[in-house]
């Protein structure tokens, strides 16, 4: 198994590449590493010294990466933090060119670009990118709770709006949409939830919620896991159950010992063998 991971790549800290290629090769996945921008650490810390990566520069690299014979041999493309629309766009290039090496690899866009606690916090420009050049060719979009309002402008606030806002995305291209991060006021108090949609059905997979506070990167690892999963040949239900659990469990132990960070490595079992099994039922 081979996946292509474009995301953003920090010295310090477990985001981005630095969160989701360790979970990819902790499932067996050989993982190329392409870095949308190299940052000091994660923002939230502060003033990041962040190198955007020039789109010329990615064009170049994807072009030398598709020199290899390996290149038709990758199974998957994992799209995060892009930066800017024209970063966008050079990422949607690579992207197609992985596909049309191998039309059977998996597209899966986490559409990064807010939250509730901050907002929007991309070019304002990039998201309608993202919405028209990727979601279009993806397979899979992994949007939190804030991205699937933004793109679908529709409220999400409780079960019936959110399969709504997944199926309005789904019309646009992806054939599975799981949004992440899911809170509403018909249920699952005191309970995170994602909510997976796609041509079969839908499921709502819920760990106890630990809080507003939490390290951040949780996405990256989610999104790293559920595709691991899925090249693994496990079902999207069970490949969601297994997201769910591995990056809940970093999360706790995090939280447990004051870290600010998910210590991957210390914990690199929950990526094999999580110990919580969360809920999962289907709604639909």
């Amino acid at each position: 198994m081979r996946a292509l991971s474009i995301q953003s790549q920090v010295i310090y800290g477990h985001v981005g590449n630095n969160a989701g290629v360790f979970a990819l090769q902790r499932q067996g996945v050989e993982t190329w590493a392409v870095p949308t921008a190299v940052l000091a650490f994660n923002p939230s810390y502060g003033p990041p010294a962040m190198r955007p990566t020039e789109p010329g520069e990615m064009d170049a690299w994807m072009m030398a990466l598709q020199t290899r014979p390996e290149w038709r041999q990758i199974d998957a493309v994992l799209l995060g933090w892009l930066g800017s629309p024209r970063t966008a766009e050079a990422a949607a290039r690579a992207a197609l060119a992985v596909k049309a090496a191998n039309p059977g690899a998996i597209f899966l866009c986490d559409p990064v670009m807010g939250d509730n606690d901050c907002g929007l916090y991309v070019d304002a420009a990039l998201p309608p990118v993202i919405r028209d050049q990727l979601l279009p060719h993806a397979d899979i979009v992994t949007p939190n709770g804030f991205e699937l309002e933004f793109l679908t402008g529709r409220k999400v606030d409780d079960l019936p709006s959110a399969l709504a806002a997944c199926d309005g995305l789904r019309a646009a291209g992806p054939g599975t949409v799981i949004a992440t991060t899911l809170k509403r006021r018909d249920g699952g108090r005191g309970m995170l939830e994602a909510l997976l949609v796609n041509g079969d059905g839908a499921w709502l997979c819920g760990v106890p919620d630990l809080g507003e506070i939490l390290p951040k990167g949780a996405g990256d690892v989610f999104a790293s896991l559920f595709l691991a999963r899925l090249l693994k040949g496990r079902t999207p239900k069970k490949a969601l159950h297994f997201a769910m659990a591995g990056t809940y469990g970093l999360l706790r132990d995090a939280l447990s010992r004051n870290s600010p960070e998910m210590r991957l490595a210390a914990m690199q079992e929950e990526l094999h063998s999580p110990r919580y099994l969360p809920d999962i039922e289907r709604v639909r």
